[in-house]
């Protein structure tokens, strides 16, 4: 698909008629679409409205300053300044282009006002900060490094561009898509029901309130425990929050199970078999309290809260303990 890209120049004009001209002839060879203000100059507020739509439209924005300011808006400030303001206010990519000898310019295409002078001086300041800025001193220089430096912030920053018509996304597609987006927000209606409904079980598997026994080790003493699966599984949950690996989960349904058990749980020497760990996760698993991620390079597999996880969870803490 060919894209075009707009790119408005911005400059003072009657000092900048022959660069302009040749940036115009430069882009258009490059297959960019020129936009600036030949068609549209800015001598006005309602001419500077009518052209920041323009700008709305484009891609890019070049400004090239050459020995004037230009004209003054209410404001103080030159319609170029304005201009520039507008396209940084519409996060548009800025190019600045200032000429490399400002005291070598010849004297008709200077600022005589003094005051002029130094609003000059000061936006082309403004225009160097936060930028990379490109100097100039021939026409024929400017325009080639314009097209140049163009190309590079079209790597870098690809804008949205214009494409032929006969080039667009075909309707059938754009009907395809609309279908889809209403599909999709059938779906999220549905799963968004689901998850308001009562917690359910498979029947062919047992239930939270199913009493599980095992053993855990807690300093070489051998502890048999017999807890219900919902009651276990909200003593780790906040452990599960974090995602554990199946090692670090020996520990904590020993912690956790002497902790439900009224028993002081050390900080070390307190661990579940690998058999127990594994019997637990394949229960939660069959309830759909959990799910387990594949293990990272080195590690084993970690432990992983599923929605309906959360919510048995976050219902258990505020209603009375499985029996």
């Amino acid at each position: 698909m060919n894209k075009m890209y707009q790119v408005f120049i911005s400059s003072t004009y009657s000092d900048l008629k022959e660069e302009r001209q040749l940036i115009s002839e430069y882009l258009a060879k490059a297959n960019h679409i020129p936009a600036g203000m030949e068609f549209f100059p800015a001598t006005d507020q309602q001419q500077l409205e009518f052209i920041k739509t323009v700008i709305d439209r484009c891609d890019y924005y070049v400004v090239v300053v050459g020995g004037r300011y230009g004209s003054l808006a209410d404001d103080n400030l030159s319609y170029t300044e304005k201009e520039f303001e507008y396209a940084l206010e519409k996060g548009i990519p800025v190019l600045a282009f200032l000429h490399k000898y400002p005291d070598n310019i010849q004297l008709g295409k200077t600022d005589r006002d003094a005051a002029k002078a130094v609003l000059l001086q000061q936006f082309c300041t403004r225009l160097s900060t936060g930028r990379v800025v490109y100097y100039w001193q021939d026409a024929h220089e400017l325009a080639g490094n314009i097209v140049i430096a163009l190309g590079q912030q079209m790597t870098l920053k690809p804008g949205l561009g214009w494409i032929r018509g006969d080039q667009a996304i075909d309707p059938r597609l754009l009907q395809e898509l609309a279908l889809l987006r209403a599909e999709n927000s059938k779906l999220k209606e549905r799963l968004a029901d689901m998850e308001g409904a009562e917690l359910t079980y498979d029947p062919r598997y047992a239930g939270p309130e199913f009493k599980l026994g095992y053993e855990i080790n807690l300093r070489n003493e051998a502890i048999r425990s017999s807890l219900s699966l919902g009651e276990l599984f909200v003593g780790l949950y906040d452990d599960l929050m974090y995602g554990p690996n199946e090692h670090r989960m020996r520990y904590l349904v020993a912690m956790n199970t002497a902790k439900l058990m009224g028993r002081s749980s050390p900080n070390d020497g307190c661990s579940a078999s690998q058999l127990t760990v594994s019997m637990i996760r394949n229960h939660f698993e069959a309830l759909g309290l959990i799910e387990t991620k594949p293990a990272d390079t080195g590690d084993t597999a970690r432990w992983t809260l599923t929605p309906k996880g959360k919510k048995f969870a976050a219902l258990q803490k505020v209603m009375p303990k499985l029996s």
